[in-house]
C-alpha cells in the first residue's frame, strides 16, 4: 500500500493491449497500478514494493508465470525472517488454461484463474472482492502431499484420494517433499517409512524442527514398537501397515483433514505388541517341540543301549 493509502497492484503481462485493458478496467483513486513486461521485472518489483495484489499472466517471454510465483514466494519467505509481510493474493490470467496448470496454480494458492478474454466488470468485481478480503471463489480443496518412491503407489494415491474437496501432489523422496512443503503448504502428508536420503520419521523430525505443524500419516510394510513409539513422540497422526484396507486410508485422511485429534498410534502399538507376543509364543512352542524331540531321541538312545547290554548278558 502507498503512503497515501492506495492499494498497489502489480500487473505482469507482455501484451501492451492487455495492460491498457487492465488500466482502463481498474482506473480508480484507490489503486496504484504498476506494470511489468517480463517475469524478471515482476520479481524485482514484487520484492522492492509493498504489493497488495499480483495479476500475473501465465505465458511470459522469459519465465513461466507459475515459476515467477514460486520465486516470489521463496524470496518473500526469506524476507519474513527479517520483516513481517502480509499475504500476497494472486490472480492468474491466460488464454490457454489446461487442467494441469490450474491444479498447479491451486497448489500455489492462486486466488483465481481467469481465462482471456475477460470482461471489465468481471475483473473489477474480482479485484475489489480480493482486496476487501471478501472473495469467496478461492479454492477450498485440501492439498495432500504423498511421499513414495514407487510410481505405481503415487498413481494409487492420486486415483483414490483426488476429489472435489482434495487434490494430491506426489514426490519420490524426502528432499523433494521438504521443498513442496515450503512452497505449497499441504494440509496433510502421507509418507512411506523407507525413503532415500532420510527415513519417513527423519522427514517428520525435520518438519517439526522447522515449525511445520502438518498432520502426517506414515505408511510402512513393517511394524515395530520402536518405530511406533518414535512416531507417537513426533505427533504422527496415524501409522498404517501394508497391506491396509482402502477404507482405513480414506478414514484416516478424512479425520486428519477435519482436524480430529484422536490418533490410532496406540492401537497400532498394541497390534505390534500382540504380534511380538505371538512370535514369542511361537518361538517358545518351537523350543518346547525341539526339547521334546531331543528328549525323545535321548530316551530312545538310552533304551536301545539298555537293550543291547541285555542281549550281551
Amino acid at each position: 500500500m502507498d503512503r497515501d493509502g492506495k492499494k498497489k497492484i502489480l500487473i505482469v503481462d507482455d501484451v501492451k493491449l492487455f495492460q491498457l485493458f487492465l488500466k482502463q478496467s481498474l482506473i480508480s483513486d484507490e489503486y496504484n497500478l504498476l506494470f511489468a513486461d517480463t517475469g524478471k521485472q515482476a520479481i524485482e518489483i514484487a520484492l522492492q514494493e509493498n504489493i497488495d495484489l499480483l495479476i500475473l499472466d501465465l505465458e511470459l517471454p522469459d519465465i513461466n508465470g507459475l515459476e515467477v510465483l514460486r520465486k516470489v514466494k521463496m524470496a518473500r519467505q526469506e524476507m519474513e525472517s527479517i520483516v513481517q509481510l502480509g499475504s500476497l493474493p494472486v490472480i492468474m490470467v491466460t488464454a490457454y488454461a489446461t487442467k494441469e496448470v490450474r491444479l498447479e496454480a491451486e497448489k500455489l494458492n492462486v486466488a483465481i484463474f481467469l481465462t482471456k478474454p475477460i470482461k471489465k466488470q468481471r475483473m473489477r468485481e474480482v479485484v475489489e472482492e480480493i482486496l476487501q478480503g471478501e472473495y469467496s471463489g478461492q479454492s477450498q480443496r485440501k492439498l495432500i502431499l504423498c511421499v513414495d518412491s514407487e510410481p505405481r503407489v503415487q498413481k494409487f494415491y492420486k486415483r483414490t484420494l483426488t476429489s472435489g474437496q482434495q487434490m494430491v501432489s506426489c514426490v519420490s523422496d524426502a528432499l523433494a517433499a521438504l521443498e513442496k512443503v515450503e512452497f505449497e503448504k499441504p494440509h496433510l502428508i502421507i509418507t512411506e517409512m523407507n525413503l532415500s536420503e532420510m527415513s519417513g520419521l527423519e522427514l517428520i523430525q525435520t518438519l517439526k524442527e522447522t515449525s511445520q505443524n502438518i498432520p502426517v500419516i506414515v505408511v510402512s510394510s513393517t511394524i515395530s514398537k520402536e518405530n511406533l513409539e518414535k512416531a507417537k513422540e513426533l505427533g504422527v497422526y496415524q501409522y498404517l501397515t501394508k497391506p491396509f484396507r482402502l477404507e482405513e486410508l480414506s478414514t484416516a485422511v478424512k479425520k486428519a483433514l477435519a482436524g480430529n485429534g484422536d490418533t490410532d498410534i496406540d492401537k497400532e502399538k498394541a497390534k505390534a505388541e500382540d504380534k511380538d507376543k505371538e512370535k514369542t509364543e511361537e518361538k517358545d512352542q518351537e523350543n518346547d517341540k525341539e526339547k521334546e524331540e531331543t528328549e525323545g531321541k535321548e530316551k530312545d538312545k538310552d533304551k536301545a543301549e539298555a537293550e543291547a547290554e541285555a542281549e550281551e548278558k
